[in-house]
């Protein structure tokens, strides 16, 4: 009979206090028994470590004086967790009482991989099955529709990783956020293996600390990651061959904010880009190390990037058309109702 792992989830706080009873709720009713549960909080500005460690004394509390971004506080949290396997997770987001069971049971039948459920919103609308390539990927499929069978990159708002694979590939605290796509691809490039559990599922708010999805604090990091996780994960040649599709990435996005009248966030995306260059000796690093630990070629990359647009799409699907799903949605009454908090 094998020993039941022990699983450390880590939760990412930045001034989350009116999510943090669903969230930290929801964890301590797991079925999973052998659970650590750390809180890493970014110096919010809030009541949210007080109200923690008043109300939930057996959780770990990690406060950083300065905001480093999730990144760094996931990374940290790593190193100092006890558990064989990571549970990342945002602090935005509500579990089902099995899901964490689900999961662990389904990686000790698949061990070396990283696992998400199906994403839902709080509402009880699916959202997603990981993560497809929207920078990169989004163009690509318009013009080929490459069949796949995996996302690009895991959803770090909850999805379970082995301990050792995160030590063995940390997420970029450079980015400060949108690191999950440069991690997603990494973990590509390495050949470990990004699959979603298609039983369990999660509920999520999503940009619940930052409010909103097009925020210019959003935009500024999210434009200066597009330009960064190219850099350091294509090879040059490629990177140029990419540089057209980058760019109609770039206007597509601006269209986005200018539909939604976010000047701001035009001005911080564009900025983003523009502070790549800032930082260009940090990147010129992280490639360097990037390209020598990579065991797969671009090609191989262009076709998991194009692959995961038909993946998201039947995945969809799949759950739309699963009733059986849908009843089991409405039964957990997303928590007991909890997501209303």
């Amino acid at each position: 009979m094998s020993v039941e792992k022990k699983v450390s989830a880590v939760v990412v706080n930045w001034n989350g206090m009116k999510f943090l009873p669903s969230c930290l709720d929801s964890l301590f009713m797991q079925s999973y028994k052998k659970l650590e549960v750390i809180v890493v909080d970014c110096a919010s500005e809030d009541q949210s470590v007080p109200f923690i460690k008043s109300n939930y004394p057996l959780a770990k509390v990690i406060e950083l004086r300065q905001d480093l971004g999730p990144p760094y506080a996931i990374n940290l949290a790593a190193r100092l967790a006890e558990g064989d396997y990571i549970l990342i997770l945002n602090n935005d987001v509500i579990l089902p009482e099995d899901m964490l069971s689900t999961l662990v049971r389904k990686m000790e039948e698949d061990k070396g991989c990283v696992l998400n459920p199906v994403e839902l919103h709080w509402t009880g609308e699916y959202v997603s099955s990981g993560c497809h390539s929207v920078w990169i990927g989004r163009f690509l499929y318009k013009l080929i529709k490459l069949k796949g069978d995996m996302p690009f990159y895991p959803s770090t708002a909850c999805c379970l990783v082995p301990k050792r694979i995160i030590l063995d590939n940390p997420l970029n605290e450079s980015l400060f956020m949108y690191e999950d796509t440069e991690w997603g691809w990494r973990l590509h490039l390495k050949e470990i293996p990004l699959k979603v559990v298609k039983e369990a599922f999660f509920f999520h708010r999503g940009s619940g600390s930052e409010n909103t999805s097009y925020s210019a604090k959003q935009a500024f990091f999210m434009g200066r990651a597009v330009v960064a996780t190219c850099f350091i994960c294509f090879k040059i040649p490629m990177l140029i061959l990419m540089l057209p599709v980058i760019l109609c990435n770039y206007i597509w996005q601006i269209l986005v904010y200018a539909k939604r009248k976010k000047l701001a966030s035009i001005i911080s995306y564009t900025a983003g880009h523009l502070d790549f260059f800032t930082k260009l000796k940090v990147f010129i690093k992280e490639r360097r190390r990037v390209q020598k630990e990579r065991v797969i070629g671009d090609w191989s990359i262009l076709k998991i990037m194009t692959g995961s647009m038909d993946f998201a799409k039947n995945a969809r699907n799949e759950w739309l058309q699963n009733t059986r799903a849908k009843k089991r949605v409405l039964k957990e009454d997303l928590v007991h109702g909890s997501y209303n908090r």
